[in-house]
This record gives structure tokens, sequence and C-alpha cells, in this order.
């Protein structure tokens, strides 16, 4: 799967239909891509894992992704945005396939005279990706599901440069499929921070939250009383910028504690409670007008399945650059460097830990056409390297798209 390069820079926000503080938005982009290995195949045959897993195919597919956004606006005091996006993959030769993504959004960002700021930002997804998710389930086949990402803060500025902020989440995924079952799950967290300005736009934070992973589904003789429900409790500090700062996006590094609540799964293995340093860093500086650098890191504990006692360390550092190098072409580059250690292999006889390393990147040109058309030519490179060799691959993507936002 790409990584993500950085904004188009030029200023291609489209909302030319308003109605009052609404503005409504349509975009469309169509690309054009060459996969050169749709199922993230190894190529090695003496692993037969599921038909073509292990195979490398490659094929030409065709995304049509429209979207609409609808942006309120509040003046001074904030927006409500909402919308929809959609990508609809067709392959040329493996129809069967075949896949599409619906995706629902609402933002809501208000502050009030009083010093009181509430936000919300909701996503919605129906999703028959091959991307996998963060826990690194069946990348490369097609999985029919659905997940809700709902964050939600509520804050009182006691001073101008001080306020205190109250949070709430909850994460849902569920799969279509009972052979997925171990994957459906949900999360409830939530905790408390404290924001102190130190300078004009920047603001320095301490927050402590606590969380609680629930698997929904059970499969085989898995039960709420042997499944990998646990509790989490994490502390971080960290930097935020406003919005109209050159540098923009946040800071967190911290520490996090995992306590499972069954010492044992279904086939009577142990389960061990897991802590580790945390990351969740995502920045955009501007140090010239043409010129947006972007720099990521990001480290958490992850568990793999409802059924079992295994888990992994994920841990990726990323930079982009997005330069205009004439008046409407942008030339934008990524690369991201990935490990993800895991407790143990459950497959592997030697019990060896299973590790893989993730090397992504992306370059890519950007023509701006018109204000609200731009066409583009990227490539993107993802390999990932593990001593289990089911788990290996290396995917070469080519793509050309056009894209309009009106």
């Amino acid at each position: 799967m790409a990584i993500a390069l950085p904004s188009q820079i030029h200023a291609q926000q489209g909302g030319r239909i308003h109605y009052g503080n609404l503005s409504i938005i349509p975009g469309l982009e169509l690309t054009e891509t060459y996969d050169d290995n749709i199922f993230k195949g190894s190529g090695n045959p003496t692993v037969v894992v599921a038909p073509n897993v292990e195979d490398i195919v490659s094929d030409w597919i065709t995304h049509i992704k429209p979207s609409l956004l609808f942006n309120y606006s509040l003046q001074e005091r904030g927006l409500v945005s909402f919308g929809y996006m959609g990508d609809f993959a067709r392959y040329k030769d493996n129809s069967g396939n075949n896949w599409k993504n619906h995706q629902g959004l609402l933002n809501v960002d208000y502050k009030a005279p009083s010093g009181f700021l509430f936000a919300v930002n909701e996503s919605y997804g129906r999703k028959e990706d091959p991307f996998g998710s963060n826990d690194q389930y069946n990348i490369g086949r097609v999985t029919k599901r659905w997940s809700n990402d709902l964050k939600t803060k509520l804050g009182y500025g006691l001073t101008p440069s001080f306020r205190t902020v109250v949070r709430y989440n909850n994460y849902k995924q569920k799969y279509d499929s009972d052979l997925d079952a171990s994957q459906d799950y949900t999360v409830n967290e939530g905790g408390i921070g404290l924001e102190s300005r130190f300078l004009p736009k920047t603001w320095g934070f301490v927050r402590y939250l606590y969380g609680q992973q629930r698997y929904d589904s059970n499969i085989g003789t898995t039960t709420s009383s042997n499944n990998s429900d646990f509790n989490r409790n994490a502390v971080s500090l960290g930097l935020n910028w406003d919005a109209d700062a050159k540098i923009t996006g946040e800071v967190s590094l911290g520490y996090e504690w995992i306590k499972y609540n069954n010492a044992l799964t279904p086939t009577g293995t142990a389960r061990s409670d897991k802590n580790s340093w945390a990351a969740e860093t995502s920045v955009n500086y501007l140090p010239t007008a043409t010129t947006t650098l972007g720099l990521s890191l990001n480290r958490a504990l992850r568990n793999t399945a409802s059924n079992t006692n295994e888990n992994f360390e994920d841990t990726s550092m990323g930079v982009t650059v997005a330069q205009i190098i004439m008046p409407k072409v942008t030339l934008k580059a990524g690369l991201t460097y990935g490990k993800n250690d895991y407790n143990i292999d459950i497959t592997n006889p030697a019990g060896e830990a299973r590790s893989d390393t993730n090397y992504r990147g992306n370059l890519g040109v950007d023509y701006l056409l018109r204000e609200w058309l731009d066409v583009g030519l990227a490539y993107s490179y993802d390999k990932k390297v593990s001593n289990v060799v089911a788990n290996e691959y290396k995917n070469n993507q080519f793509m050309a798209y056009v894209k309009v936002v009106y």
C-alpha cells in the first residue's frame, strides 16, 4: 500500500459553490494503475497458504474516486464539515478481485466566547480493499468489512494560554465473513489533558488515556473467557500548533501499558502483559512558500487477533517533501521505514519470533492545468522483508491520474 504524500500545496481547495456560509465542493479523480503484485505474494512456490496468496500476479487497475464535501463556516467560532469519498477499483484481468470503498466524514470544531471548545471527528468506512489493517491482517486479500472511528474532545480555557481538555474515543471494526471474526472489536477510551501556550502559536500538553479493547465475535473455541480482550493505560507529552503556524500537526511521545483480561488462549497458551514507549507524531513544516516538508513517527503495541497470544511492536518513521518547481508543477516524494517485532511466531516450529521490516517510497509529479483541474504521474515501491517467508513481498505501482475539485 502506498504511503501518503504531502497534500497539494497549490491553492486547489475548491469551494466555488456557495450558499451563505455553506460551501459545496464536488470532486472526481480517475487513476490508472499498473500493479506488479496485486496479491502481495512472496513468489515462493514452496509456501501454500491459500489460492493466489504466494503467486506474483500483475494487473491494470482503474480507480474511480468521487467525493462531495460540505463546509459550513461558523465564522471566527469554527467550522462544520461533512462529506463522502469513494474508491471503485476495477481490475483488467482479475475482475473477481474488484472492490469498492465508501467513506463518510464528519468534523466539528467549535470555540465558544466563554472559553469552551468542542471537537468531533467521525469517519465511517464500508471497505473491501486489499490493504489490510494496522494489525497487518490479510494484506493483499480483498476482505469486506466496516469500521467507525470517533474522536471527541471538550475543553475549557482557564486563561488564553492554559486549558483543560477531556477526550473520548471509540473505534469499531466488523468483518462480513465468519472466517475473519477474530478481527471484530470495539475500543472505548477516555482521558484528560492539560495544554499550555508557551509561544505565540505553539502549545505544549500532557495527556492520560485509559482504554478497553473488547473482541465482539468468537471463532472456533474462542470465548469471552479466553480471548485477547485487554485494557490500556497511556501517558504522553507533546507539542501542537495553531492552524496558521508555519509548523502544523502534532508531536506526541509517551508510554503505554497493556494488560490482558485472560491469561490463557483457547489452546491454553499463556499471554503476557506488554508495555513500551509510544509515539503518534505527524507534522508539516513550510520553510518557504513553495516547499512543504513532512515528518512522521509512530510507535504502538498491536494485537493480531482474538484467539492467539501474538502481538507486536509497530514502529515507523517517514519523511515527505512537496516542492513547486514551476508555477503549476509540483514534485512530491516520500520515504517510510518500519519495523514489526512480534513476541512469537505461532507457525514456526522453532518458536522463533517473527520480525518484519517494511520499506516504502513514493515519487510523483503534479501539473495544475486549472485551479480546479490537475493531472499527474506517480510511482510507489513497497517491500516487506521477514524471517517468515510467506509474509515477504515486493510491490511496484505506476500511476497516472486526472483530478477535478470544483
